[in-house]
């Protein structure tokens, strides 16, 4: 296995497809991942996150409740096993069943601040550098690494 430093554009396009390509889609057609999709799942989740979703707690609010169902990394995997369209989930001693649509949206909406310090992590250790000007961004490669600077 090839270990690289992964870069902004590159965590951004994992980002982009956790959300918009698995979690969206799983949201939109009331669906859960399959056995086939779990190994890629994984590597998109580790690659999105660059590990920044361990740091942070899954917290679902649901019927007038909120409860933390702990390691947002752990829930993020578990939701991969999930088989059926209303999974039982364990909350606060409480057995409940749950539509997968509801765990999906408060999965992505509890991937924000990871994200952001994935993409925060990647930009520091990424040969890539912005540069602004008027609003507008681009990304050109840091000519200056392994230079001497005077």
């Amino acid at each position: 296995m090839e270990v690289k430093r992964a870069t902004f554009e590159e965590v951004n396009k994992a980002q982009l497809e956790l959300i918009f390509d698995v979690i969206q889609e799983a949201i939109e057609k009331k669906d859960y991942i399959d056995d086939k999709s779990r190994r890629s799942y994984f590597d998109l989740l580790a690659f999105a996150l660059l590990g920044k979703s361990v740091t942070h707690d899954f917290i679902f609010e649901y019927k007038r409740g909120k409860y933390n169902l702990g390691s947002l990394s752990t829930f993020a995997r578990k939701m991969s096993f999930f088989d059926e369209k209303e999974p039982e989930i364990d909350l606060k001693g409480k057995k409940e069943r749950v539509p997968i649509e509801i765990l999906w949206i408060a999965l992505r909406d509890n991937l924000y601040d990871p994200m952001d310090e994935a993409l925060t992590l990647a930009l520091k250790s990424s040969p890539e550098r912005i540069e602004g000007g008027g609003g507008s961004y681009s990304f050109r490669p840091d000519e200056q690494k392994g230079k001497n600077k005077e």
